[in-house]
């Protein structure tokens, strides 16, 4: 496997970072380029330096046991580090991800010198969690104040999704500039590697991290949001921890991996008073916009958050949720789409012990409904399920295999 070295155009309005990936054998559906695509303003922070395309073309070749070729310069720091990064993706899952051998044509530092703090800024409880940690209110610190945000286009909404992701970022835009943070509009198609290959929910960590290394000319640090806090991670660590995340720092940008002392409950409870947060906020897995809401209620991620937001008695200030919690027998919604791996319950019930007791004989026959319905599901035989996708159940608004490429940057690319 040959990563090429990185090339930037500039065209309509817009920059893309871009490098060609030679597979050693022909690979199904697999991009022939990486790219990262953003406004024109921030071209000058665009560097051919090949780290962002190292982090995220390691999975590739981890994946189908191709060493790797790095025809470009790559960070010393970032080279050193890597033995231990793929053996401890290799150690947590063996079967799926294997260390490949390196060869690096240049290592070399950076020739730059970025002075901002970023992160992404994707409107979830994580990402908003983290933003409003490093608020100048809440970290005292300037060095470690948040200056920039990236919002993903080409991970949770997709290129096709135009007037979501437009929606979302008018939004996102104003209420960024009000804190002081520069949203950066960043596309990439970094997902076609792991798409119908590798577990998005394990390995997103790399994808996401590249999208800041990308922009290395302009960050020296960046956050990466916490998904699992320390009590989770005692029992399933992912590709995305305080543990991994650092190992991808470079000698010019330091990766800080955060969050991950606080439960998710807490979290939601620290940014329950953030007028921002109440504005913006976006968790839903439904993708169904309306035109001042685009949280559903009644997805699973949707009402796991709702619930303490409603204990609290704020869930009234979330502009953004359709169809808000109002009586506690409506957290039976949860049983719907309620998954017995996920470690929500756990934290729920002292919460609402402490915040709100009178619901707890509702989240609790919700448990037992939930329960019900998940053997239910995981026990039907695949026959079945491929007929329900007629009706719109076990279907993905990602499921095509190119869902993660937008050909026009494509086709720019090899024109």
């Amino acid at each position: 496997m040959i990563i090429h070295q990185p090339e930037i155009i500039q065209k309509n309005g817009h920059a893309i970072l871009h490098a060609k990936i030679e597979m050693a054998k022909k690979r199904e559906n697999f991009p022939e380029h990486l790219w990262y695509r953003v406004p024109e303003r921030f071209a000058p922070y665009l560097k051919v330096q090949s780290d962002a395309f190292l982090v995220a073309g390691l999975l590739a070749g981890m994946y189908f046991k191709e060493d790797i070729e790095m025809r470009g310069t790559v960070s010393p720091r970032l080279a050193y580090h890597l033995e231990e990064y793929q053996f401890v993706l290799n150690f947590r899952t063996p079967d799926v991800v294997h260390p490949v051998s390196i060869q690096y044509e240049h290592l070399s530092p950076l020739e730059a010198n970025p002075t901002g703090v970023g992160t992404t800024f994707s409107g979830g409880v994580d990402s908003l969690f983290t933003i409003w940690s490093h608020l100048p209110q809440n970290q005292p610190n300037p060095n470690y104040q948040i200056t920039h945000g990236i919002f993903i286009r080409g991970f949770d909404i997709l290129y096709n999704e135009k007037d979501n992701y437009q929606q979302l970022f008018t939004q996102y835009t104003k209420q960024a500039s009000e804190i002081g943070i520069d949203l950066i509009e960043l596309e990439t198609n970094v997902v076609s590697i792991t798409h119908q290959r590798l577990n998005l929910s394990y390995f997103y960590g790399p994808l996401i991290l590249s999208t800041g290394l990308a922009m290395s000319g302009l960050l020296r640090r960046f956050y990466m949001p916490s998904s699992w806090d320390h009590y989770t991670l005692q029992h399933k660590a992912h590709a995305s921890d305080p543990l991994v995340d650092g190992f991808l720092s470079t000698d010019k940008m330091e990766i800080i991996h955060h969050g991950s002392i606080y439960r998710r409950i807490e979290k939601v409870e620290k940014i329950s008073n953030w007028e921002v947060a109440q504005k913006i906020l976006w968790v839903c897995l439904e993708a169904r916009f309306k035109e001042h809401s685009w949280n559903c209620s009644r997805c699973e991620k949707c009402v796991r958050t709702m619930i303490p937001l409603y204990a609290l008695g704020v869930l009234d200030k979330f502009n953004t949720f359709e169809k808000p919690i109002q009586k506690n027998r409506e957290i039976l919604w949860y049983a719907r789409k309620f998954n017995l791996r996920s470690n929500y319950l756990s934290e729920m019930f002292p919460f609402l012990k402490r915040k709100k007791p009178d619901m707890i004989p509702w989240l609790a026959a919700t448990a037992i409904l939930g329960y019900l319905r998940y053997l239910l599901i995981n026990y039907l035989p695949k026959a079945v399920k491929h007929g329900l996708r007629r009706y719109g159940y076990f279907v993905s608004h990602n499921d095509a295999p190119d869902a993660y490429e937008n050909p026009e940057v494509t086709q720019l690319i090899r024109s």
